[in-house]
Formats: structure tokens, sequence, C-alpha cells
């Protein structure tokens, strides 16, 4: 399965990039903070029913309030298996290394010498699948800004990276066919939390490359 990657970022401001491109060179070193402040969300896909109000609708109707209560058990079973601390340990491990000593800048972890905080708020993560049957995407939804010493800051922006539930390998390993919620559930929790570390590292080494491209 080919892996798919849909990045959007929303800037604050027309200016945020230029503003980038002129501190970035300046800052140095940068020491990461990943912190989550929502939790899993679960997205299985409805049934579209007719419209018309037939037998249709009718099963479309009872398929869709099933899928529902499968969302709201298998968003919990992640909840459960998931230790959001290692999460963030892996995306920062990503940061740091695919950062090393730059472009646009380096990673330390000597807070008193380094020349900004990038601090990466994941706002949710979580399972998405587009329709019933159809394969699934991991989802995380990403704050990422860069705060220079004195609070000032030069970089803000929201990006969600999706990534196909079979790419990477681990991932694929991990998970299989995310659509099938009985096969999740039976998972293992060690599995579940392999495959978002893996992910979210995945997503580390992408937020790099996006700041690397804003940054001109």
């Amino acid at each position: 399965m080919k892996h798919a990657l849909l990045w959007t970022a929303a800037l604050a401001t027309a200016g945020c990039h230029a503003k980038f491109k002129k501190y970035a060179p300046t800052l140095g070193s940068v020491r990461t903070q990943v912190i989550v402040t929502g939790g899993p969300t679960v997205d299985l896909g409805e049934m579209e029913g007719s419209g018309t109000g037939d037998l249709g609708d009718a099963v479309a109707a009872v398929v869709n309030v099933v899928q529902a209560v499968k969302e709201v058990d298998l968003a919990r079973r992640i909840a459960d298996a998931v230790d959001v601390r290692q999460v963030n340990d892996a995306m920062e491990q990503s940061l740091a290394d695919t950062l090393g000593s730059g472009p646009p800048f380096a990673w330390t972890a000597d807070e008193k010498s380094a020349g900004a905080l990038l601090q990466v708020e994941v706002l949710s993560y979580g399972l998405q699948v587009p329709g019933i049957g159809l394969p699934g995407v991991f989802t995380y939804e990403l704050r990422t800004r860069i705060y220079k010493p004195d609070g000032e800051r030069v970089y803000s922006a929201r990006t969600e990276c999706s990534v196909d539930a079979g790419d990477p390998k681990a991932v694929s390993v991990a998970l299989g066919a995310v659509n099938n919620a009985r096969q999740i559930k039976e998972m293992s929790d060690e599995d579940i939390q392999a495959a978002f570390d893996s992910v979210a590292a995945y997503c580390g080494q992408e937020l790099v490359r996006k700041m690397r491209k804003h940054a001109g």
C-alpha cells in the first residue's frame, strides 16, 4: 500500500513566513517541547442512504449508529493503550535527530544555550477511515510555534499530518487493515503503542522538512 501525506498549514498572517525567514538563521539552536492537549479521535466512515426514506435509508441509519458506537469504543481502546508521554518522546527524538546541526537551525537539549523554543502541540491524534471498507489513515493535528527567549513568537503553523496505516512499514506490521475495528481491539497495548510512536516519529521528520521549506 502506498503511503499518502496530506499537509495543510494555516499561517496566522501573510507575513509569518517572512518573519520566520528573517529570524531562522539567527536562532543558533533550539530546544524542543512536545505536548498533547487533545485525546484520540476515531472516524470509521458512514453508510450513505438514498435520501428518499426507503429501506436503504433505514439500513444506513442502523449501520451508522453501529459505526458511532464502534468509534467511541475504539477511541477508548486507543486512549487506554497509548502512553502519550512515550508518543511525545518519540516525536521529540525525531525532531532532534532530523534537525541535527541544521538547517535552518540546530537542536540542543541545553535550555540555557538554546536560542529559541520549538513547541509542538498535538491537538488531536487518531484514526480516520474515509468510507466503510476503505483503508484507514492515522491523523495528527499539530500546532507548531517557535518562541525566542524573550517570549516573542517568530513562527506559527497549524498542520495536519496524515499517514496511510500501511506506511511506514512498522505501522503496517503493527496494524495491518486498520478499518477492522475488531482487529484493533484485539491488538496488544504494545502493538498499538508502537504504531502511534512510529507515526509520531514520522510526523516529526515531516515537520522539520516543512520548517526548512518555510525558512527558505
